[in-house]
């Protein structure tokens, strides 16, 4: 076995679980402790740094890293500050998606670290997150948005240089707002809280993200059984059903190993592509 391998094979009952440090302040540990606690691992969480410091949602703070790479940076802080062998990071971001500006997408990273043989292993999980910016300029306004507000969502809004954070009732921001009187034309901008202890809607795509890396810790290689055995490519060319020119619609999906290098092909379930993806049957 090679020194690239997690140690997969825990006893899930064993009292000596190693432990994962899981650097956050936004309270992610008990959407991602369950997953990993089924594979065998105990989730730790440190507030030993204030992550606020690689950049925030507010953008007081830009983040200038990368989110893989600001997930990276977490998840070896977590490991210098607390000791531990396995440091977990995790970073979300939002922009992009199949329709930049039409549908708030949400992306979620959670990289977990050994530094031992210096290995990590990374999932993520996208998709929509309904949520956009509100604005008004008066309370009947305010009232008749925040009637649509989704349950558990936070809100917040800057006033006269200050972030407000965390809203979470009507009550909370009209007494913001009534702390100083509205200026002439004055537009209000609420903005959703996207940090995760205060956006249902992102905790479910953590939750997703930490159940495919516990699936990725106990998915091995056959040549070498190392964990990470997991779809990392893909194959483009799928035949049309029409002409039988390649199209590029996927045709397989290739599972590989990052220690090895082994690879395994799946072809999809479906016999070709329709013509419409053909540019040849539908230039």
């Amino acid at each position: 076995m090679q020194l690239c391998i997690f140690y997969w094979k825990w006893p899930l009952n064993s009292e000596n679980k190693p432990v994962v440090q899981l650097l956050t302040q936004h309270q992610k540990g008990p959407l991602i402790a369950p997953a990993l606690a089924s594979v065998g691992f105990t989730l730790a969480v440190t507030e030993a740094f204030d992550t606020d410091q690689l950049g925030t949602f507010s953008g007081e703070v830009p983040r200038e890293l990368t989110p893989l790479a600001c997930a990276k940076r977490k998840a070896e802080l977590a490991v210098a500050l607390t000791g531990a062998r396995y440091g977990l990071g995790s970073e979300g971001s939002f922009g992009g998606g199949p329709v930049p500006g039409l549908v708030s997408w949400n992306d979620e990273i959670l990289l977990l670290h050994d530094s031992v043989t210096q290995r990590d292993i990374v999932a993520v999980v996208s998709g929509p997150v309904p949520l956009l910016p509100w604005q008004f300029a008066d309370t009947e306004t305010f009232e008749r948005l925040w009637a649509q507000c989704s349950a558990g969502q936070g809100w917040m809004l800057q006033r006269q240089q200050r972030w407000y954070k965390g809203l979470t009732s009507a009550a909370q921001i009209k007494a913001i707002l009534s702390d100083t009187a509205w200026l002439p034309g004055e537009v209000i901008n609420l903005q959703p809280d996207l940090r995760a202890m205060h956006c249902p809607a992102r905790q479910q795509h953590i939750i997703a993200a930490a159940t495919q890396l516990a699936a990725r810790l106990t998915s091995v290689c056959p040549q070498c059984s190392a964990t990470n055995f997991w779809r990392k490519d893909v194959e483009r060319g799928l035949p049309c059903l029409q002409c039988s020119l390649p199209t590029n619609q996927i045709k397989a999906y290739i599972s590989s190993c990052d220690c090895c290098g082994h690879q395994t092909k799946e072809l999809v379930a479906v016999s070709g592509a329709e013509p419409t993806w053909c540019a040849f049957c539908n230039p």
